[in-house]
């Protein structure tokens, strides 16, 4: 008995093992619905992140090479990229930036006033410049046209030229204004005893019987205000260009540049186009008259003709000297245009409106003509005399190629080969990009 009780003792010995519990259908249907929002949980995750990379891969790769690389111009199937147009938007910007600086300093009331105008230049300023890229585009193009080839040497010459009219400036000595003494009167001393006897004033009585005339508070009365004399102004001769430096000198000067350059390659671009310019006027000047036509002019030149027409009518109605009537205008250029006394101008070294004018025989000689619109903007003249033949002078002839190249300029601007393709948000991109750091430098401005 007691190996019997002692068997049943030991629960499980030669007993088969325990069949392990199933589980349950929902269970497993818990447990599926558990993995699958794991798996559904970490894919959400892996291509949230896959997006993140491709939209900020694609928006790095355009903006850094599909946008720039767009076109803002076609000029004859060259295209004019918008990080062209941006960089050069930079330029003028900074440009614009350093005029405000220098004309505020020490003023903070003229900085306010230079950083508005600052900021309403640059309202219109990207219209220009994609102008202006359009007019350098037209240039390289003309220039491969007619041959006219500027290699390293030419550039070097050109900057070896501004280096040395910048060095001629920078050497002139600055004028050292003189105290004069003031002579004082000297005193008369007064003889003793002596009364001055009082003078009498006399006093108008007006008559009763005889009314006194009213003003009619409707008719204006004329009254002549002066202006400071002013002398006749000659006719602008052109500076002799200094002499250049030794190629030492030069390069010296360069190196002492170089830091100053946000881009050297642009700046000698830049000074590439202005040789280009050059040559393309005497190229296209080269058939042009050394002797004909010319006739002395005086000319008024003015934004509108309400300007012009008040500045007649103190010439010719109330008798300005001309002299009166130029300390009025000031040194004002309007279009490239400066009221002056010309001198002899050549047929041909004006516009063609002023030729017409001033060329016509109709034209009375000593009398101001009215006012004529040249452009956007209006002149009126006197011709003083006129002559058949005259050997024109350098300023003439420089004055007659330029006129030759602003017309064919003007032409080929107009041309149905030119696209002009930027849009609002192109625009808006260039500006953003090149004002970064130049309007908060501006309203720094003290």
């Amino acid at each position: 008995m007691a190996g019997l009780s002692g068997e049943r003792g030991r629960p499980g010995r030669g007993a088969p093992p325990a069949t392990p519990r199933q589980p349950s259908a929902r269970t497993l249907s818990r447990h599926a619905r558990e993995q699958f929002q794991q798996r559904l949980l970490i894919g959400t995750a892996i291509a949230i992140a896959v997006i993140a990379v491709v939209v900020v891969s694609f928006g790095t790769l355009r903006e850094m090479f599909i946008y720039p690389n767009e076109a803002v111009a076609y000029v004859g199937g060259d295209k004019i990229p918008l990080k062209e147009f941006r960089d050069t938007l930079q330029e003028e910007m900074r440009s614009l930036q350093s005029q405000a600086a220098i004309g505020s300093q020490g003023n903070p009331q003229q900085a306010s006033s230079q950083v508005q105008k600052l900021i309403e230049a640059q309202e219109k300023l990207p219209e220009e410049v994609l102008e202006k890229e359009i007019e350098n585009s037209l240039i390289r193009q003309e220039a491969q046209r007619r041959g006219v080839n500027i290699g390293p040497p030419d550039v070097d010459a050109k900057i070896n030229e501004i280096f040395s009219i910048q060095r001629e400036l920078l050497n002139q000595p600055t004028p050292t204004p003189t105290e004069t003494p003031t002579p004082r009167p000297s005193s008369t001393p007064t003889p003793e005893g002596w009364d001055p006897t009082p003078t009498a004033t006399g006093t108008a009585t007006p008559d009763p019987l005889t009314p006194s005339p009213t003003l009619d508070p409707l008719t204006p009365t004329l009254t002549r205000t002066p202006f400071p004399t002013r002398l006749t102004s000659t006719p602008i001769v052109t500076p002799t260009i200094p002499p250049t430096m030794v190629p030492d000198d030069f390069q010296k000067a360069y190196q002492q540049l170089l830091p100053q350059m946000r881009s050297e390659s642009r700046y000698r671009r830049g000074v590439e186009l202005q040789v280009m310019r050059d040559r393309l006027k005497q190229v296209m000047g080269a058939n042009i008259p050394t002797s004909g036509p010319a006739a002395r002019v005086l000319r008024v030149a003015t934004s509108t003709k309400d300007e012009a027409t008040v500045a007649r009518l103190q010439l010719v109605d109330f008798e300005y000297p001309f002299e009166e009537v130029l300390s009025q205008i000031g040194d004002r250029v309007v279009q490239g245009r400066r009221s002056a006394d010309l001198g002899l101008v050549a047929l041909g070294a004006e516009s063609k409106e002023f030729d017409e004018v001033v060329f016509n025989p109709a034209t009375t000689l000593n009398v101001w003509t009215e006012p004529f619109p040249v452009g956007t903007h209006w002149e009126m003249v006197q011709v003083q005399e006129r002559r058949d033949n005259l050997q024109y002078d350098q300023r003439n002839l420089e004055n007659m190629r330029e006129r030759i190249y602003n017309e064919w300029l003007e032409q080929a601007k107009s041309s149905p080969t030119i696209e002009r393709d930027m849009s609002a948000q192109e625009r808006q991109w260039a500006v953003d990009r090149a004002s970064k750091g130049i309007i908060e430098t501006s309203n720094k401005t003290p």
